[in-house]
C-alpha cells in the first residue's frame, strides 16, 4: 500500500454519514421518542374550570367593563383565557390572584382554584375525617385543606398515599378533575331537587298545662349532622291559628359534619286553644 492509499482510506471513511453505516435490522426497530405530557398554565387551568363547571356572570351588572387585571394583577387582558379569569374572580375564586397566569400550574395550585370554584356553586357537607397524605409537607400554598376536601368529594385520588403538590399538572389530569367536580355538583343539585319535593318538616304538640302546648318541629332525613331547625316567628290569626314560621338551616360551607342521616328539631310554645300551622320561610 503506497502513502496515497494509506491517507485516502481514512478520508473516505470520514465522508460517510452515520445513517449510511447501519444494518437494515437496526433501522427497522428504531422508534421516535415519546413526547412529554403537556402542562397547562394557570390561566388555561382556570379557563378549564370555569367552562367545565358552567360558571358565569350573566346576572352581574358592572359600572365599567371589567378586565382580568382588575382581579389578577399579572394577567394579560388580551389572553384567550382572560374572560374566564374575570368570571372566576366574580364567582369567588380567591386563590392565585398574585400569580402570573402564564406560568404552569402545579397540582396544588390547580386544586386551590378548583376548590374555590366548587364552593362558589353551593354549600356541600364535609365529614370530619382527616385523610393522611404522605407528602403533606410538600404543600406550600395552603392547599392541604383544599385537597383534603376534594378527596372527600371524590374529585381527586391519592397515588400510593401521595398527592405530589409541587408537580406540574397536565391537561389530562386537570380535565379529569374538572369532570369529576362537575359530576359531584350535579349529583348534589339533583338530590336537592328531589329533597325539596318532600314534606319539609312535621310537628308534634304536647300539653304543658291547660293553657300552653309544647310544639316540637322536626325536619326528618337531613343528610348530615350540620343541619338545624330555627323558629323565626309565630303569627296568631283571627281564625284561631298559630302560624309557626321556621327555616331549615344548612351547614356552613366547608364545615366538618358527620355523614349520617339526622332529624334536627326546634321547640316552641303556643296557647292551647290555637291550631298549629307550619310555614316554612
Amino acid at each position: 500500500m503506497n502513502l496515497y492509499t494509506a491517507v485516502a482510506l481514512p478520508l473516505f471513511l470520514l465522508t460517510l454519514h452515520p445513517q449510511d453505516v447501519h444494518s437494515k435490522d437496526k433501522a427497522d426497530t428504531e422508534f421516535p421518542a415519546p413526547k412529554p405530557q403537556s402542562r397547562i398554565s394557570i390561566g388555561n387551568g382556570i379557563d378549564l374550570i370555569v367552562k367545565g363547571l358552567g360558571l358565569n356572570i350573566d346576572n352581574v351588572r358592572f359600572i365599567k367593563a371589567p378586565k382580568a387585571t382588575d382581579y389578577f394583577k399579572k394577567a394579560n387582558d388580551k389572553a384567550s383565557y382572560a374572560p374566564s379569569l374575570i368570571i372566576a374572580a366574580v364567582n369567588g375564586v380567591e386563590s392565585l390572584r398574585d400569580v402570573n397566569p402564564e406560568s404552569p400550574a402545579t397540582r396544588e395550585q390547580f386544586a386551590l382554584a378548583l376548590y374555590d370554584a366548587i364552593q362558589s356553586t353551593g354549600q356541600y357537607p364535609v365529614n370530619m375525617m382527616f385523610i393522611n397524605i404522605k407528602d403533606e409537607k410538600s404543600f406550600v400554598s395552603g392547599g392541604m385543606n383544599a385537597v383534603q376536601t376534594l378527596i372527600k368529594f371524590n374529585v381527586v385520588a391519592l397515588e400510593n398515599g401521595n398527592y405530589r403538590p409541587k408537580a406540574y399538572i397536565t391537561k389530562t389530569e386537570a380535565s379529569k378533575m374538572v369532570k369529576k367536580a362537575a359530576a359531584f355538583i350535579q349529583s348534589h343539585k339533583s338530590a336537592a331537587v328531589e329533597h325539596s319535593g318532600k314534606e319539609a318538616a312535621s310537628f308534634t304538640s304536647t300539653p304543658v298545662n291547660d293553657k300552653v302546648n309544647s310544639v316540637v318541629i322536626t325536619a326528618e332525613n337531613q343528610p348530615t349532622s350540620g343541619y338545624s331547625v330555627k323558629v323565626t316567628s309565630i303569627v296568631f290569626t283571627e281564625a284561631g291559628e298559630a302560624e309557626i314560621h321556621y327555616k331549615i338551616i344548612a351547614p356552613a360551607s366547608g364545615s366538618m359534619n358527620l355523614q349520617v342521616i339526622t332529624s334536627p328539631t326546634a321547640e316552641t310554645f303556643v296557647p292551647a286553644n290555637y291550631k298549629v300551622v307550619l310555614k316554612q320561610d
